[in-house]
């Protein structure tokens, strides 16, 4: 059995930022992560990633056929690919695999929260003030994001852009400098995407990959960087930190004053070579919402843990996620081109719930929608509904009981915008979200500051610990900002500092 002082379960947006905080802390850190390193070694050809169009086994985790919503039922061989889609309580729900965790499969949304909704969900002792002021900034400090410049959204890749903004404006949303303030707008909010990568790509010297709309399964020019290239490569440039791929950890418990960590090393194809057994003092969990809560479940179940408190599972959420589609629309979009996200719509006074809108191009939108005249769309709502997950012990996993609730402030919004511009609802799907949260919540399962209540030394510091929303926005800019404040409060008041203030 190895012993070391601090073991992360997870290498995403909150893994990693435990990971660089405990690094330049010069705490001796081992980062178990379930998926293999994607290293780009050649941005002008799709030799990396899989792409919607042509799925492979690098596309999804040990499955063998495609679950990508819309792009389902591609056999594929078994293989650590770099989205996990799973089907819980009637909804489908993605997650990064992968060293980044959801980094590598995000669409470089990185958008600060309105401060007023974030007051409304999070817990007073969580001073929106500070978070502007400190954490926010914080984190792009490490990991850069800029807004689209005017030469690439003047691009035929960014026709479809263009056009959402101009609806925007004649449905009445005036542009606004930030996500912030608690107005209603639109703005063009920082992106963690290398705009130069973008450049190249336009002008062929990289291979069409954001501008082609790829982002679920990664982008093989490079344009988006993942946590593997900032976050995580500072905390293992530090020497304190060791991230080690292809280890799926099955269980947690605790032993003494510190915790046991049993986990299986996999190959490529799934396959366990060993078992290891992980001693630390300090355990942080970043497993993902499904992940983080399940090893929970399990350790209670198991008697590991046994102190964890009986609101476990609660507080589920998916921040209101819709997608839609505007069709029939005067207008040639390019549907199908583009990446993700740029530019946020920001309807804080719908009647039903303030909600916000990014578009969303898919490949496939230039077979299914021949005229090209589509608008698809993510609508995020602030809802109150929350799910539960609970622990089925015959099959030894995490389920959920939730349904969604927010389609009628997204209908509103989208009548707004066809009554300004014309065209009609063609499609939605609120069964279908990358941003599940809850399940192990500040306040609840955990303090403010991740700690979980009865086992000291034991962390959450995901999206597992987030009140089932981000607040009408995208969560990972939040869930990366809160685990910075955790990281401050755990190594002043629980570990301690090796090296000033001055590391961050």
């Amino acid at each position: 059995m190895e012993e070391v002082r601090a073991v992360v379960i997870g290498s995403g947006f909150g893994g990693a930022v435990a990971a660089l905080r405990l690094g330049e802390a010069g705490v001796d850190t081992v980062v178990l992560e379930r998926g293999r390193r994607w290293t780009i070694e050649d941005p002008t050809t799709d030799a990396t990633y899989a792409t919607f169009e042509r799925p492979d086994g690098r596309a999804e985790w040990l499955s063998s056929v495609t679950k990508t919503p819309a792009y389902e039922g591609t056999p594929i061989d078994v293989y650590t690919g770099v989205l996990d889609v799973v089907t819980k309580g009637g909804c489908t729900f993605m997650s990064g695999a992968g060293v980044g965790g959801g980094s590598q499969v995000y669409g470089g949304i990185l958008i600060q929260p309105p401060g007023e909704l974030f007051r409304r969900d999070f817990p007073s002792s969580i001073d929106y003030d500070e978070m502007d002021e400190v954490y926010f900034p914080r984190v792009r400090s490490v990991y850069p994001a800029a807004p689209i410049p005017d030469d690439i959204l003047a691009s035929e890749q960014f026709t479809g852009l263009r056009v959402f903004m101009e609806h925007a404006r004649k449905a009445g949303f005036v542009e606004r400098d930030s996500t912030a303030d608690h107005q209603s707008g639109m703005v063009r909010f920082p992106m963690a995407v290398d705009w130069d990568a973008v450049r190249d790509e336009i002008d062929g010297k990289r291979v069409p990959s954001f501008i082609a709309a790829e982002f679920w399964y990664g982008n093989n020019s490079g344009a988006k960087p993942s946590l593997d290239t900032n976050y995580l490569r500072q905390a293992e440039d530090t020497g304190e930190v060791e991230i080690r791929p292809l280890h799926v950890v099955t269980d947690i418990s605790q032993d003494g004053d510190g915790f046991l960590v049993t986990a299986d090393r996999i190959d490529e194809t799934g396959v366990t070579q060993e078992r290891v057994v992980l001693k630390c003092e300090h355990l942080f969990l970043a497993a993902g919402t499904f992940g983080t809560t399940e090893l929970l479940f399990r350790a209670r179940a198991k008697g590991g843990l046994t102190r964890i408190d009986d609101s476990l599972g609660e507080g589920f959420g998916n921040i209101g996620d819709i997608f839609m589609i505007r069709g029939e629309l005067a207008e040639m979009t390019n549907p199908h081109l583009g990446g993700p996200g740029c530019v946020v719509v920001l309807d804080l006074d719908n009647p039903v719930a303030p909600l916000s809108m990014m578009r969303a191009p898919l490949p496939r939108f230039a077979q299914d929608f021949p005229d090209k005249n589509v608008i698809g769309a993510f609508y995020f709502s602030q809802t109150p509904n929350r799910g539960r997950l609970y622990y089925d012990h015959d099959a030894d996993s995490v389920e959920l009981e939730f349904t969604p609730d927010s389609d009628e402030a997204a209908r509103d919004l989208a009548a707004r915008l066809n009554r300004a511009n014309g065209g009609s609802v063609v499609a939605s799907s609120d069964n279908v979200t990358g941003h599940q949260l809850g399940g192990a919540c500040m306040g609840r399962t955990c303090d403010t500051e991740g700690r979980v209540l009865g086992h000291p030394g034991l962390y959450v510091v995901d999206g597992a610990l987030l009140p089932g929303s981000s607040t009408c926005v995208n969560p990972a800019f939040t869930i990366a900002a809160i685990a910075e404040r955790c990281m401050d409060h755990i190594l002043a008041d629980n570990i301690g500092h090796s090296q000033t203030e001055g590391t961050r």
